[in-house]
């Protein structure tokens, strides 16, 4: 019997030193899933609370200056380098006189009073103060608060129906570079940008605000002016 006992013993002790010789295989796609969700699973609930996750990590980041309607923003700008488009004018073939001084089709190159209402089908001229004479393109398109969606592929991804223009300098002053308008059929009424590119690179940008056809044509030009003036303020 105590023969039987130290060979079995003398057997457990050969198959362990065996099995210390062996090298571990490397896991497979499988096995290394099955760790990963193990992993997971037996994380805590409240696994990164002390890294500020959550609501806390997007606190520290500064709040972005809203865009105010009228107002000429350069895009994609670098240190250093110049604006494309300094100032426009906007002026439109509906809404507003054309005769008064003070008429909201009258308003000089600006890079912060801008026309910035218009009718959907009403034609918006468009006249840059800017040291390009040709190559610059213009596109409405629905509006959006951060400056860095606006890329090369961005605008190359545009779809067929988006009012676009190229512009080009006329060689009498005083006429628009281009024309463009925003048709009822494919847009509604709401908040757009009116966005100049050389080329493909967007380069400036004015937050517009269409209305639907007719809403502004029983307006008088000071009724237009406090409209703007209230949305500006609305956005500050």
């Amino acid at each position: 019997m105590k023969r039987l006992s130290c060979t079995t013993l003398i057997l457990a002790m050969l198959l362990a030193l065996s099995a210390c010789g062996k090298k571990p295989e490397a896991p497979t796609a499988a096995t290394a899933a099955q760790d990963t969700t193990a992993a997971a699973t037996a994380a805590p609930d409240n696994a990164g609370a002390g890294s500020n996750g959550g609501a806390d990590a997007g606190s520290s980041k500064e709040a972005k200056a809203p865009v105010i309607p009228g107002v000429l923003y350069a895009l994609n700008l670098k240190d250093g380098e110049k604006p494309v488009v300094r100032g426009v004018t906007l002026y439109g073939n509906v809404a507003g006189s054309t005769e008064e001084e003070s008429s909201v089709n009258d308003k000089p190159l600006s890079d912060s009073d801008i026309r910035f209402i218009f009718e959907l089908n009403e034609w918006i001229s468009v006249t840059p103060d800017t040291d390009k004479t040709s190559g610059l393109w213009v596109y409405i398109v629905p509006h959006r608060e951060d400056p860095e969606d606006f890329t090369e592929s961005f605008i190359s991804a545009l779809a067929d129906e988006t009012p676009k223009v190229g512009l080009e300098k006329p060689e009498e002053d005083g006429l628009s570079w281009g024309d463009l308008y925003v048709h009822p059929d494919y847009w509604s009424a709401g908040d757009y940008d009116l966005v100049f590119a050389d080329g493909l690179k967007p380069v400036a940008r004015v937050y517009l605000k269409l209305y639907s056809e007719n809403e502004l044509t029983v307006k008088s030009d000071s009724e237009l002016e406090k409209m703007m003036a209230d949305a500006k303020k609305a956005a500050e």
